[in-house]
């Protein structure tokens, strides 16, 4: 059963479970999608009050897109780590066996590492919409961009936890060093972003 598919109650118990999949990364993901859906939620609420229409309506649909996106990498990612599991358990009797196996455990890590990154550009994609509609959006709802804010951070950091934790194992150092740069840079682009929006929300409240 797909993400899609699980009510919420059975993706709790399958992460609460002894399994190592659904886990942390797939957590962060929806914890990203969560945000991204509260961020539609604000802009669409903050419409008709004489403000920005068309801006909340473009901040609505961008976060619509980044909801999809971040529940889809939510089994992307468990999918993902299920791959590693499965390099991990090849045979090692003989040197081809260990060779074909260490090669397919770094062809997994790679991809293991790869997809919490693309929660985080997402979750930052988020982050992004935020400031604004803390600002100028509807007033009754600031404390829903604020909560999308903490959820988005945590989704980033979440996920940048998950790189780090893959980059550890990779073999493949310039592969390696280019993610990491990366994400430690969208880890601090998002902590920017969730101080701009708390910043506002208590400038509104």
């Amino acid at each position: 059963m797909g993400m899609r598919e699980m009510t919420i109650s059975q993706f709790l118990d399958k992460l609460a479970s002894a399994e190592p999949t659904p886990g942390g990364g797939s957590a962060a993901a929806l914890s990203g999608a969560m945000a991204a859906a509260l961020a539609s939620m604000v802009a669409r609420l903050s419409k008709g009050k004489g403000g920005d229409d068309a801006g909340f309506e473009r901040s609505a649909q961008a976060a619509d897109r980044s909801k999809t996106w971040l529940t889809d990498l939510a089994g992307e990612d468990a999918r993902a780590f299920d791959a590693v599991l499965r390099a991990m358990r090849l045979p090692r009797t003989s040197d081809d066996e260990k060779r074909a196996r260490q090669a397919a455990v770094q062809r997994a890590l790679h991809g293991a590492a790869e997809v919490p990154l693309r929660v985080m550009r997402r979750v930052v994609d988020v982050l992004k919409v935020l400031p604004d509609l803390a600002r100028t959006g509807n007033p009754n709802a600031v404390s829903d961009v604020a909560v999308g804010a903490l959820l988005a951070y945590a989704a980033a950091h979440g996920a940048l936890h998950n790189v780090r934790i893959n980059l550890a194992s990779i073999k493949d150092e310039t592969f390696a060093a280019k993610l990491r740069a990366d994400a430690e840079a969208l880890g601090e682009e998002a902590a920017r972003l969730r101080d701009a929006t708390m910043t506002a929300v208590r400038e509104r409240m």
